[in-house]
C-alpha cells in the first residue's frame, strides 16, 4: 500500500505531459546540434545509442564522411540513399533543408569553429522513489554539464561534471582527451583521463532507456570488493578500429572506486567486438584484472571480471544478452567466484511512449556460509513530452534466497537542452 503515492503520483505527471502534448523539435544537445541533426540519428530513443551512436563516439565525436552515415567508400550508404534505421537526421525538404556542418562544410575530422553553442549540454535527472517497507521519497538528484567536441583533425575531448543537487557535492564522471589517427573507417585511438571502457558504455552500463542497470554490471561481486565493470577507470586505452566490422581496446588505469586503502594498483582490461550485418547487431568480449590494496584488517585481494555481450538491433526494438564472470582472490583465504547474467528487451511503442523488459540473474560466494543468489524482472514504461522532456516510470521484483521479494518504483524526469 505504500507504494500507492509514487505510482499514482507518476501516472499523473504523465497524463498531465498527454494533454500538454508538447511537439518534437530539433535536438539541442551538444552533439545533435554541431551536427544539425535529430536525436533520432544516433539515438534508438533518448539517451539509448543505436549503431551510429557508437560510431560517433568511437570517431571522437565526429560525423562520417558524407555525413553520419558513412559515405560509399566506408562501407555504408550515401547521404542520397535510404537512411538505416536511427538514421532520420533532420528536414530534408523546403526552406529547413540543411545537411549537417560535418557532411558538407567541412570534410570528416575538421573541427567546427568551438563555441558554447555548439558543444555544451546541460541535463537533470530528478527521482520519485517507493520501496517495500519504506516511505516514498523525492530524490533531487543530479545535474550533468557535458562540454565535448573535435578541436582539430585528430584530437577530440569530452568533459561531464555531474552536479549533486540534494547533497550539494561536485564530481567529474567521464572527463578525456582522444586522438585518432586518421579520417578512413580504419584507424587507431588513444584515450587519456578518466573513461569507462566502450565494451561496458555500449552493453547496458552507459546511458540507456532504463533508469537501473543489470545487477551483473552494477553490484559489486563479493562481500569486500567494491569493483563493478561499471565503474570508472583513470589511465590511458589504445584502441584499433574497423568501424564497420570489428574494434578492439587495451586499457590501463587506476579504477575510481572507494578502496580500503590509499594505495593505488594500476589495473588492466580489454575488450573486442564484431559487427554482424549493417544494422549493428554485435558480439564483444570483454576482460578485466585488477586489485584492492590491502588495509588495516583486509589483505591484498586480486580480482578478475569476464563479460560476454550479444545485441540486435530492429527498426523499433533493441535486445541485449549479457553473461559475466567474476572471482576475488584475497591473499589469505579461498578465492570467491561470481557469476551474473541479464536479458533485455526494449520496444518504441509510438514516436512518444517505449517500453523495456529486464531479467536480471546474480550469484557470487561469500567467505562464510552458501553463495547468495538474487534474481527477478525489472519492467518499465517511458513518455517523451519533448525531445529533451522524458518521464521513466520503473519497477524492480528481485528475489534473494531466504529473504522477501523485494519491490520497488521509480520514476524519474529527464530533460536537457
Amino acid at each position: 500500500m505504500r507504494m500507492k503515492p509514487a505510482c499514482v503520483g507518476a501516472l499523473l505527471f504523465v497524463v498531465v505531459l498527454s494533454v500538454l502534448r508538447v511537439p518534437s523539435s530539433v535536438a539541442v544537445p551538444a552533439f545533435a546540434r554541431r551536427e544539425n541533426a535529430k536525436c533520432q540519428m544516433c539515438h534508438l530513443r533518448l539517451p539509448e545509442l543505436n549503431e551510429d551512436g557508437h560510431s560517433y563516439i568511437r570517431r571522437g565525436l565526429r560525423a562520417a564522411l558524407g555525413g553520419m552515415a558513412a559515405g560509399a567508400e566506408m562501407g555504408k550508404a550515401s547521404m542520397d540513399a535510404p537512411m538505416p534505421p536511427g538514421m532520420d537526421m533532420h528536414t530534408t525538404t523546403g526552406p529547413a533543408a540543411t545537411n549537417p556542418d560535418a557532411s558538407t562544410e567541412r570534410p570528416l575530422g575538421e573541427p567546427v569553429p568551438l563555441a558554447w553553442e555548439k558543444y555544451l549540454t546541460v541535463m537533470g535527472h530528478h527521482m520519485l522513489s517507493a520501496h517495500s517497507h519504506e516511505r516514498p521519497g523525492f530524490r533531487s538528484g543530479t545535474i550533468d554539464v557535458w562540454v565535448a567536441g573535435p578541436v582539430d583533425p585528430h584530437w577530440s575531448g569530452l568533459a561531464n561534471v555531474a552536479f549533486d543537487v540534494e547533497g550539494g557535492g561536485v564530481g567529474v564522471e567521464q572527463a578525456y582527451v582522444q586522438y585518432n589517427t586518421s579520417r578512413n573507417r580504419r584507424f587507431f585511438s588513444a584515450r587519456f583521463g578518466q573513461l569507462m571502457p566502450f565494451a561496458i558504455l555500449f552493453n547496458g552500463g552507459g546511458a540507456a532507456m532504463p533508469l537501473s542497470a543489470p545487477l551483473a554490471l552494477e553490484m559489486p561481486l563479493g562481500t569486500r570488493n567494491p569493483w563493478a565493470p561499471t565503474t570508472l577507470t583513470r589511465g590511458v586505452e589504445l584502441g584499433a578500429v574497423d568501424l564497420p566490422r570489428w574494434n578492439a581496446y587495451l586499457g590501463a588505469g587506476q579504477p575510481q572506486i572507494d578502496a580500503p586503502s590509499s594505495e593505488s594498483h594500476t589495473d588492466l582490461y580489454g575488450s573486442a567486438e564484431y559487427l554482424v550485418g549493417e544494422g549493428g547487431d554485435a558480439v564483444s568480449l570483454f576482460g578485466y584484472r585488477g586489485q584492492i590494496a590491502a588495509s588495516a584488517i583486509e589483505p591484498v585481494l586480486d580480482f578478475s571480471r569476464v563479460a560476454a555481450f550479444a545485441n540486435l538491433y530492429a527498426p523499433r526494438a533493441k535486445g541485449v544478452l549479457g553473461v559475466l564472470w567474476g572471482s576475488d582472490s584475497p591473499i589469505a583465504g579461498p578465492s570467491l567466484a561470481s557469476k551474473g547474467a541479464f536479458l533485455l528487451g526494449e520496444f518504441l511503442l509510438t514516436d512518444q511512449w517505449a517500453a523495456y523488459g529486464r531479467y536480471d540473474y546474480l550469484r557470487h560466494e561469500v567467505p562464510a556460509g552458501e553463495a547468495e543468489a538474487t534474481d527477478g524482472p525489472t519492467v518499465g514504461m517511458s513518455f517523451w513530452a519533448h525531445t529533451q522532456i522524458r518521464l521513466t516510470l520503473e519497477a524492480q521484483f528481485l528475489k534473494t534466497a531466504e529473504l522477501a521479494r523485494e519491490r520497488g518504483a521509480t520514476a524519474e524526469v529527464l530533460w536537457a537542452f
